[in-house]
């Protein structure tokens, strides 16, 4: 679960409004004075992430507009600053941790609001057509604030397994603006075991190696590699339009959308983070929640199709996706079959098939229908399939592509 909060739920129009819309000097930090989520339940964000079958969550603990969700030491631009009051990601680590999930955290490197920082990203940029230029004192001013951040979420939250940091602009796709072997050799010092992305760095293949790696709102069509290897990947996409809460935005893709998102991703040997984008009061919108809920009943018969498995080297048929876990095929229905299945290369290789959601047996055709067939494809009938079904597939013994 990756989970996008702070100001801009407020004025309800994305995680991005600082930037793309107009405000009057000082009016958006003024928003924290009206910031008071009371109806704010980690324990009840928790109790959805696991719900669906998710196994980790990533908080965001301070945007690109700079706003701290942690009762930041270095600055006043912060949740216990506001008439809430409470920091909200000590709350988020002990709710995840108590049911049993990792916790994770996302920390952005740019800083709107900061002298210290400039790019045509920023909103002076995307508003103005301006681009200040920061002094040598104000950019190593951003970014010790920077390290103070990392280093009090990495020493004072408990064990983190997971750290998001994002991004490094295009714009700044060959400078080293954030000090990355600094901010790394401290925050593996403080948590030896953290996973960190790959995001420190805009190309991949001239810099150190990374932990995992983030394309973004895609399935790719490959597993993915860096430096000729292939490497832990993860991609994260909303559930709607935005990251951050929009109030207008009710294009929710339909449960069949995420659970293929995620046996897409998997069948490319990776994971997917998947946000919600909580309102001004706390609350995980209305919509979304249903989603999740929806997710963990597929996830109740469909789980073992996620869970351990990776990419298939068997081709699978018109209108499906494999994942694998040792002798077993898990077969994703992107759509309901027209009639039967026609599988290839699996001939006189199958064991059993069960379609999971039924647990009905899925019987093999061999008495008709294979005049045109190659040698190698084997006619299955299952009965009653819809979009986002799985079948398992057995393979007998020693089985290989």
């Amino acid at each position: 679960m990756f989970i996008h909060w702070g100001l801009y739920a407020i004025p309800g129009r994305g995680e991005w409004t600082y930037a793309r819309d107009r405000w009057e000097k000082g009016e958006y930090e003024a928003l924290a004075k009206r910031f008071n989520p009371t109806a704010f339940d980690p324990s009840e964000w928790a109790r959805l992430a696991k719900g669906a079958g998710m196994k980790y969550a990533v908080l965001t603990t301070r945007h690109h507009d700079g706003f701290c969700m942690f009762d930041s030491h270095w600055t006043n631009y912060k949740i216990t600053n506001t008439p809430y009051g409470k920091d909200v990601v000590r709350m988020y680590a002990e709710a995840f941790r108590k049911e049993g999930l990792r916790v994770g955290f996302y920390h952005s490197l740019p800083d709107w609001t900061h002298p210290g920082y400039a790019d045509r990203e920023s909103p002076e940029f995307i508003q103005r057509g301006e681009l200040h230029t920061p002094t040598a004192e104000e950019h190593t001013a951003f970014r010790e604030l920077l390290y103070h951040h990392l280093e009090q979420l990495t020493t004072e939250y408990g064990t983190i397994d997971l750290l998001f940091l994002d991004y490094t602009s295009r714009w700044k796709a060959d400078a080293d603006y954030f000090g990355r072997d600094r901010l790394l050799e401290m925050i593996y010092r403080n948590q030896p075991g953290i996973l960190v992305d790959d995001r420190l760095a805009y190309f991949k293949d001239n810099v150190r190696d990374f932990d995992y790696y983030t394309p973004e709102i895609c399935v790719p069509n490959q597993p993915q590699a860096v430096k000729g290897r292939e490497v832990l990947w993860e991609t994260c996409a909303t559930m709607n339009d935005h990251w951050g809460y929009c109030r207008s935005d009710s294009n929710y893709k339909p449960l069949e959308t995420l659970t293929a998102g995620l046996i897409g991703c998997v069948s490319k040997n990776g994971n997917l983070l998947l946000n919600v984008g909580p309102d001004e009061t706390g609350r995980i919108p209305e919509r979304a929640a249903e989603l999740l809920r929806e997710f963990g009943n597929w996830f109740s018969f469909a789980g073992e199709a996620v869970e351990g498995c990776g990419a298939s080297e068997f081709r699978p048929p018109f209108g499906c996706v494999y994942t694998r876990k040792g002798r077993v095929l898990y077969c994703y229905f992107l759509v309901a079959p027209m009639g039967d299945v026609i599988l290839p290369q699996l001939k006189g290789k199958i064991e059993s098939i069960v379609l999971l959601r039924t647990g009905e047996a899925v019987p093999m055709v061999n008495d008709w229908g294979f005049e045109l067939l190659r040698n190698d494809e084997q006619r299955v009938r299952p009965r009653g399939v819809r979009a986002g079904d799985v079948m398992k597939i057995v393979l007998i013994d020693g089985v290989d592509a």
